[in-house]
């Protein structure tokens, strides 16, 4: 599926948005700017690009949540903008008027990032690619569901926690006389949020890759499960906690897990799977074809230990 104009048009629009606003920040500080707000500018517009580079690429998780930025953030400075021209007795200032712009990109885009094709376009992009290698069933690619997912949701995650960083640097700057030098403590707490929030996205993303690499590729065919051939299979079942959720017309069941009951081992088998409504379903569908009469159960209560699957 093509990537939609309105798809274009919206990240075209949110990258002038953070030019607008860079720009009316270098007329409101002139030549005053100390080199750590100089710092902090790049630091943000690197989150802010490389959040727009999620959009682009067409993740759910970071259209949704820019949108919901833009569409919640936007009115309130076009508001802004309008009562400190209203409070100046109508004196309009160059940096007033480039971030007037600026919001008027943001609702733009974020109305853009909002239509139907584009949300089909994004949905078609982070679909769940089936595997159909084995010649008598199907191969899921788990390892690469589960990273799509996980690196968009910690992507998403991680931009909040650098937008908190800033705020609560930007508090303690506040609380602090206007003369307190470049090695005040906003900038030292600033230096150390930006190490902590390197840190956490260099952990999170190595975690992500070794949990994705665990799940691997689950092989269902006439012969077995993965390594499993169906004889030896007492029972096969999908297990989920809590109540299931309908994406799009599918469920998706929280906590989903394949539970594997063997006759010669009095220990079950689990192998968590990634929370895609698409893949629990295919999976299911491809259990039900190919498991024998009374061996795939369906979904179920999750119970039992914590074996993984081989």
């Amino acid at each position: 599926m093509r990537r939609p104009l309105a798809h274009q048009v919206a990240v075209g629009l949110l990258a002038v948005l953070w030019l607008g606003l860079v720009g009316g920040i270098v007329l409101v500080w002139g030549s005053d700017a100390a080199p750590f707000e100089i710092f902090a500018g790049v630091f943000w517009s690197s989150v802010w690009y490389f959040w727009l580079a999620r959009v682009w690429l067409g993740g759910p998780m970071a259209i949704g949540l820019m949108r919901k930025a833009l569409l919640a953030i936007c009115p309130i400075l076009i508001a802004g903008s309008a009562l400190a021209i209203g409070i100046s007795g109508g004196e309009v200032y160059p940096s007033q008027l480039i971030g007037l712009a600026a919001a008027l990109c943001g609702v733009a885009g974020g109305v853009l990032l909002g239509r139907e094709e584009v949300k089909r376009w994004s949905r078609s992009a982070a679909a769940v690619k089936v595997l159909r290698q084995p010649p008598d069933g199907t191969a899921f690619d788990l390892r690469a569901a589960s990273l799509r997912q996980s690196r968009g949701m910690f992507g998403c995650l991680l931009i909040i926690v650098a937008a908190v960083v800033l705020i609560v640097v930007g508090v303690i700057g506040a609380m602090l006389p206007e003369d307190r030098g470049v090695n005040a403590p906003d900038y030292i707490a600033f230096m150390v949020g930006v190490v902590l929030v390197v840190v956490i996205g260099i952990a999170g993303y190595i975690w992500i890759n070794l949990r994705a690499k665990a799940m691997g590729v689950l092989a269902v065919t006439q012969r077995g499960l993965n390594d499993h051939p169906w004889s030896r299979l007492r029972s096969v079942a999908l297990s989920h906690v809590g109540e299931a959720v309908i994406v799009d017309g599918v469920h998706r069941y929280p906590g989903a897990r394949l539970d594997l009951s063997l006759y010669d081992e009095p220990d079950e088998h689990h192998l968590a799977l990634p929370s895609d409504a698409v893949l629990h379903g295919s999976i299911a569908a491809a259990l039900a074809t190919h498991a024998p009469d009374g061996v795939f159960l369906g979904w179920v209560q999750r119970t039992g230990g914590t074996r993984p699957v081989r």
